[in-house]
């Protein structure tokens, strides 16, 4: 009975504050579900298939057009994200994109936005493997490889301005604070 006695740590490791004030604990969360580092391998596939069809295409007097609609497009993109990644970050940060805090609707668009966009993407490709604007189709995968690059680098400058890491996992994206993350923040 001489030895010490330890009181009980007040916070166990790996709990933090939840959303809503209710405290919670945050499972591990690996390299893959950072946001950003699934935005850089999506940027990354995407500028390989890029490659790929401006090889497939063979044709160096078609890829000056492509080239020039691909950025375009991409542009665009990256104009779009640059307007509501703000907002959409701010509505993160709040707890709104928690699984268990969605709304039914909001639950049902988020699950289904990844396969739709990936069919409506082949359904594009095929119009125009059928309509034989085989030029078209290297532009895509530009402006897709823009549009990856610029969404990884605002999402980047947004955790850095903030403080924070975003984290999507199982359907859930939240915020957590690198202060919290000690020397897994400078991942």
């Amino acid at each position: 009975m001489e030895g010490q006695v330890r009181p009980a740590p007040l916070a166990q490791p790996g709990t933090v504050a939840a959303p809503a004030g209710r405290d919670g604990i945050i499972p591990e969360h690996g390299w893959w579900n950072r946001y950003h580092n699934q935005l850089l391998i999506a940027a990354l596939a995407a500028s390989v298939a890029t490659v790929a069809t401006f090889l497939l295409v063979g044709d160096t007097a078609s890829w000056y057009p492509a080239i020039f609609l691909g950025v375009g497009i991409g542009v665009g993109l990256t104009i779009g994200f640059l307007i509501s990644s703000g907002k959409q970050y701010a509505q993160v940060v709040a707890g709104e994109f928690i699984r268990a805090n969605m709304s039914r609707r909001l639950r049902i668009t988020r699950t289904l936005s990844l396969p739709v966009a990936i069919i409506l993407f082949v359904v594009v490709v095929a119009y125009c493997i059928r309509e034989g604007l085989l030029d078209r189709i290297p532009a895509l995968m530009l402006a897709l490889g823009i549009g990856f690059w610029a969404h990884y680098g605002l999402t980047i400058r947004w955790e850095r301005r903030h403080q924070k890491i975003l984290i999507a996992k199982k359907g859930s994206m939240y915020a957590l604070d690198t202060a919290m993350q000690g020397e897994e923040g400078s991942v």
